[in-house]
């Protein structure tokens, strides 16, 4: 039995399709937002669960890649800061002023995640890093200058998850940017 040469052609084109299909099963960097690539990416942060909890919350992480995640983790981010940095306009409107400087850290937090969001959008993913790596230092001032009030605790567990969120979010974007 003869084999033409378009059969040939067929099967190594076939061959092919099977090879870049295992490999990409294989290697979770290049399927989209599944729970592979997610546990995967996860995986490599400073903590896994919260960074899991962040891509499940939002519907666009089961389509998206890496680059993707990084702005769904740079989103969490944001959206804590700014969580916080209302607690503490708030607290600063009650006559608190020992807060003023921490409110001054979170303004320049917020900032800089906006901005990371902006060079994210623009794949300037060292760029984001930096901003979100600036973002994580101004929060570690704000927190050394206060001094933790029992009756406070809420804020300091609000503290707590937003240094989470930031270093999750380095550690997504450290995994496109380096």
């Amino acid at each position: 039995m003869a084999v033409s040469r378009k059969d040939c052609s067929n099967m190594i084109f076939l061959y092919v399709i099977f090879l870049v299909a295992l490999k990409t099963i294989h290697n979770p960097k290049f399927v989209n937002g599944d729970v592979t690539l997610i546990g995967h990416v996860c995986r490599e942060t400073a903590y896994p669960v919260d960074c899991n909890n962040c891509l499940d919350s939002n519907p666009l992480s089961s389509r998206a890649d890496v680059k993707g995640l990084a702005g769904i983790a740079i989103n969490c981010s944001y959206a804590l800061a700014t969580d916080v940095d209302n607690q503490l306009r708030a607290l600063t409107g009650y006559n608190q002023y020992q807060y003023t400087f921490c409110l001054q850290q979170f303004d320049s937090i917020v900032q800089n995640l906006s901005l990371a969001l902006q060079s994210w959008k623009n794949n300037q993913y060292r760029d984001s890093r930096n901003l979100v790596e600036k973002a994580l230092g101004a929060y570690f001032k704000c927190l050394k200058s206060l001094n933790k009030p029992s009756d406070l605790d809420m804020l300091f567990v609000v503290l707590a998850k937003t240094r989470i969120s930031f270093q999750n979010s380095f550690g997504v974007l450290a995994q496109i940017s380096s």
